[in-house]
Order: structure tokens, then sequence, then C-alpha cells
């Protein structure tokens, strides 16, 4: 079992130091109140590498520690959550920290210089083991030299997505620039944003019945879902002298390591029935652009695409038949006599690509702000009547109030300085209680925000829910399989529920407080993580 220590009813305060790990008994507490005290620590590798708190669980009549990451920012004393979380980490608020730090150098030189690391040009992976597949994202496009399913399924990647390439259109969108490479790089024009189109069966009722629906994913901060992610990659490498884990890079083999578990989780939609449209964002793999931090503008991006899929204004396709249309033709192809605003839609997203989801919900259910100008703008929500939910896998889903202190004013800084919005603001958990449903899948140790703030958000929503943890990071390489698989079914559950109107996820846990939700994970340890379980 996990190396673990358990810990007696008064040693409930504990420090963390810098990466995370349980500290010393210093009379502070680690967890906000109203959430149960740690119980344990343990060890975790990727992507700790250190002790972290955790409650304790029963495998097979066996007690085990099971991890989780803390709350970066508590409540002060006597401060209720919406006033620190909410009020706190307003678009307001953070325009105001950041130019209360201007007015110190020091700060504004420190702020300013972590914001640019969220306004950059990110060079491309996608070709760089084999050249099928490369673009030139900045010319006109060959949609026959973008990879297809079936390229996924030859030795030695074999991944269940290949099954699904005779339903694939290899589509292209027409979105204009974001607002950074307007204004800061001085480009003009239009790029585009390509991807796949995956039809789907239908998804069957109770009755057999079925239905057609759309899931939306958007992938991870930098990721290229056509990326090669070889298995003969190993998924972690130990350092010999420190005895430190590391998550796999790429090589000569690999473009991207763990992106087939997110090709998976498309796998996994499209067999239980669902058409999926993903395409790499703007400033990512096969699309247009240099700036691909901008999340507000990739939700702006799904809105154009789901117009472009109804009205084919900027739309190409290659169907699977290898035949090209553009325009109304392409448009008529994929709807096959239904209309994309009445097909039940599901947004999904991870990390970077969760924060594009929220964005997307606020805008359609709430309001329709763009943050990216110096003076914020805003209309009525767009008002979409067939999104009936979000997936948000590894998301910082209760916004810059749970991210590390200082986070808010490097966002001001985005905003104000350097026309991106980045990460989502307090006003998306806010206002989440308007969304149709919410589904939030991560690790328990995931380092994006501490779990309190995943299931703060859970609790604000109303409609359809569902929180589902698995003992593993935020990363991809190193998670074991069998969880991908545990993530994929949830996924599957969630949107099917919500296409079918139920009223609850099949499966769901419904956690009465943290505890719950940690030790509902399944008994599956993330890999580098499992050599310490068996010590």
């Amino acid at each position: 079992m996990l190396r673990s220590s358990l810990m007696s009813a008064a040693t409930i305060f504990v420090a963390l130091n810098a990466s995370s790990a349980l500290g010393q008994t210093t009379g502070k507490p680690i967890v906000n109140k109203g959430t149960p005290t740690p119980e344990c620590s343990a060890r975790v590798n990727v992507d700790r590498n250190g002790e972290l708190p955790g409650y304790v669980a029963e495998w097979d009549g066996k007690k085990v520690c099971l991890p989780f990451t803390l709350t970066n920012q508590l409540l002060p004393l006597g401060v209720s959550p919406d006033d620190f979380y909410i009020k706190d980490f307003s678009d307001v608020r953070i325009r105001e920290k950041w130019a209360a730090c201007k007015s110190d150098p020091a700060c504004a030189e420190k702020t300013l210089t972590a914001a640019k690391g969220f306004a950059k040009f990110e060079p491309r992976d996608t070709g760089t083991v084999d050249k099928k597949g490369a673009i030139d994202f900045d010319g006109t496009v060959d949609l026959t030299t973008i990879r297809r399913p079936a390229y996924f399924g030859s030795g030695p990647y074999t991944e269940a997505i290949a099954s699904a390439d005779t339903r694939t259109f290899i589509v292209e969108f027409t979105a204009p620039r974001d607002s950074f490479e307007q204004q800061h790089l001085k480009l003009t024009g239009d790029i585009k944003l390509r991807g796949w189109y995956i039809r789907g069966e239908g998804v069957a009722d109770d009755t057999g019945k079925k239905t057609r629906g759309l899931v939306i994913m958007n992938n991870g901060g930098g990721s290229e879902f056509t990326a090669i992610d070889n298995p003969k990659t190993a998924p972690f490498t130990v350092d010999k002298t420190s005895g430190d884990y590391s998550p796999a890079k790429n090589d000569d083999v690999t473009e991207e390591p763990g992106i087939r578990y997110w090709r998976g989780f498309l796998s996994d939609l499209n067999a239980a029935g669902f058409d999926v449209l993903i395409t790499d964002r703007r400033g990512n793999g096969i699309s247009g652009g240099r700036n691909g931090f901008n999340t507000a503008e990739q939700a702006n991006d799904i809105f154009r695409e789901l117009d472009q899929l109804e009205t084919g204004k900027g739309l190409r396709v290659l169907g699977p038949d290898g035949k090209e249309s553009e325009g109304d033709t392409a448009a008529k192809a994929l709807r096959d006599g239904a209309s994309f605003r009445d097909i039940p839609v599901i947004v999904g997203g991870y990390s970077r690509g969760s924060y594009a989801t929220q964005w997307f919900m606020h805008k359609n259910f709430v309001e329709n702000c763009n943050y990216d100008l110096a003076k914020p703008t805003c209309s009525k929500a767009v008002g979409l009547q067939n999104i009936k939910g979000a997936i948000l896998y590894g998301p910082n889903s209760a916004g810059l109030g749970y991210r590390l202190a200082g986070h808010d004013a490097v966002e001001g800084a985005l905003r104000v300085a350097l026309n991106t919005t980045y990460y989502v603001d307090s006003v998306v958990p806010a206002n989440v209680d308007k969304w149709p449903g919410l589904q939030i899948i991560k690790g328990t140790w995931d380092y994006v925000e501490g779990l309190e703030g995943s299931l703060d958000t859970y609790r604000r929503a109303k409609g359809l829910k569902d929180i589902s943890v698995f003992l593993g990071p935020h990363i991809l390489q190193t998670q074991n399989p069998a969880n991908m698989k545990f993530a994929g079914q949830r996924m599957v559950a969630f949107a099917s529920a919500a296409i079918l109107g139920k009223k609850e996820v099949t499966g769901a846990v419904n956690p009465k407080d943290l505890k719950e939700l940690v030790t509902s994970a399944p008994h599956i340890w993330e890999l580098s993580t499992a050599i310490s379980a068996e010590n």
C-alpha cells in the first residue's frame, strides 16, 4: 500500500512548503472552515515529488491515504466566501490590482514579465516527427495533408479513434485575428481553424430511440490533437541523484506525450453515438494564428464554428470520400438534414480548453463580454437554446481566487497591457447556476486549483451536474490508462444525460464534503506514484 502517515485528531494543523509538501505543525489551518481536516499524508511523484495531505479510505479491508491538492488561498479570517473568492477576483478588481502593482517598478516588471508568458508564439509540434501532417499555418492548406483518424490506427499507435475514419470530415473554419495579434503584432486578415468533425450514430435512450447530439471539444494548453504520441516513449523518467520523477517530453518518436488519451475521449464519445467536433485552437497545431492564449476569444470561435456549420459561410470541408466542398454545400453535408440550431450541444475542454468552455457558457447564458480591451464591452447573452452543458477536465473552475496569489494581477496585466483574456475571473463561477449542466473531472492532485475550489463550483451549479475524480495529476503523460477509461466513461454518462434530458447522471457521486469526494476516486494509482504505492 501507499507509504503514508496517519494523523492523530490533535495533529490537525500543518504547513505546506512551496512544493505543497506536507510540513511541520505550525498552528495554521490548511483547509477552509467546514472542510474535513486531512487525516494523513502521502507521497506523490509526478508532478509534485513530495508529500500531500490526504484522507483515509479502505481498499479491500486495508487503510490507504488518498492525497489531494490544497487550496492556494484560504479565506481570510472573518471574510465570507463570496466577499473573497467572488468580489475580490472580478474583472474590476484584477484591473485595480494591476494598476496598484504598476506604481511599484519591481512589481510591475515581475508581473508584466509573467503576463508575457501568456501572450506569445508557441512553436508547432505536429509534423516534427513525421512530416505528414505538418502544414503552413499562415498559408492555404491542402486538407488531404491533415492526419485523419486512420493514421493513428497503424502500429505502434493502434488507437481506438482509427475506427472513426470513415465517419470523419476534415473541417476548416474562418475567424478574425484576436486583439493581441491585431494591436501588438499588427497582423490583419482572417485565420483558419482546422480539425475533425466525426459523425455519430445517435445516442440511444432507455427505449432504444436515438437522438443526434454534438460534443465540441477544446484541447489543453498548447496541445495539438493530431500530434503523434508513441507508446514507446516512457511516460516518466527518474533522476538517479534526486529521485524526482519527471513526465515524458517529446522525443524522436513522440510529438506530444499523452495526447492519445485526449483522442481516446473523442473515441469514447463518438462510440457512444455522439457527433464530435474538435479543432486545434487558434495559435496551435494545424490551425492558424500566432497567439494561443486568449481563451475568451477561443470561446467566440466556438460560436463562429456553430454558425458556419449552419450557414457554410467561411467553411471548407474534406469528406471521408475525399471530396472537398465549401460554403452551403459543405454545411449541408454536415447538417445532413438537421440544423445546428436544434441539435443538442455539449461543450468540453481540458485545462486551457476548459477556460474557453467556461467563457463560452458564460457568454451564452449570462452576458457576452470582451475583456481583452482597455475598456471591456458587454452585451446581452447569446442565448443559444440547444447548449445543454459543459464538460470541464482539469479546470480552474472556481476562478482566480483559487489560484496562486498574484495570478490576479498577472491577468489584469494581460487584459490591460496585452489585450489577452486568459484566466477565468470570478464572474464565471458566480453565475454557474445559470448553466443547464456542468461536469468537472480531474485528478485529486491536479495543481491548477485545489479540490475545495472544484467542489465549491460544483455546489454552486443548480442544473444537471457531476464531479468525478481519480488519483492523478493535471498532465496526461503519466495517467493510468484505467483512469483515462474512467474519465471517458464519465464524460459519456454526463453528455448522454444532458442531451436526453435526464435529471441525474448515471453513477454520479454527489459528495457531501471534500473527504467524500476524494475517497470516491477509483482504486487505481497514477503510473509514477503506483511505484511508491507498492512499497
